[in-house]
């Protein structure tokens, strides 16, 4: 941010969270692997652990946000949730019962590790609203089965 001050360029950054939702490239990308290795079953427990999501639309929604508004500046952080991953296996569990998914934590001896909390006011005083994590999960997963990375469900009945 300082070496583009110094040469006058305003300098625009939208650092998102691990992104989900709908995904238009054939292959699976670092993001949703992780989904679909909870959904294929072939995690036996998640870790005792926290992470931040955020739904590929609101990315690119944000860059779109800061682009237009004349007076952006700097870094903006774009995050919709953060969750214990024991609360993200739950969510898939909930939205697609009929797969593999665990509900085992590797270190459950420790006490569960808290969600922390990042500040996306500057994108919100844009104007950013984010995506429940359950839409983007659910949209993530039908992606995952429409590209053939996971075998089609039974019924696609909305658990939203």
């Amino acid at each position: 941010m300082e070496e583009a001050s110094k040469r006058g360029v305003n300098l625009l950054v939208v650092v998102p969270a691990v992104t989900v939702g709908e995904i238009l490239q054939p292959t699976l990308n670092a993001s949703v692997h992780r989904v679909a290795t909870y959904m294929r079953g072939t995690k036996s427990a998640y870790p005792n652990a926290v992470a931040a999501y955020v739904d590929v639309r609101d990315v690119a929604r944000a860059h779109a946000l800061v682009y237009e508004h004349p007076d952006a500046r700097g870094r903006y952080l774009c995050i919709g949730s953060v969750l214990h991953r024991s609360e993200f296996v739950r969510l898939l569990r909930e939205l697609f019962p009929q797969y593999p998914i665990t509900s085992r934590c590797k270190d459950n001896s420790k006490p569960m590790v808290k969600p922390y909390k990042f500040s996306v006011q500057r994108l919100e005083t844009l104007g950013m609203q984010f995506t429940p994590l359950k839409e983007s999960l659910y949209r993530t997963v039908i992606s995952l089965q429409d590209k053939g990375h996971l075998p089609a469900a039974i019924s696609r009945r909305s658990a939203l």
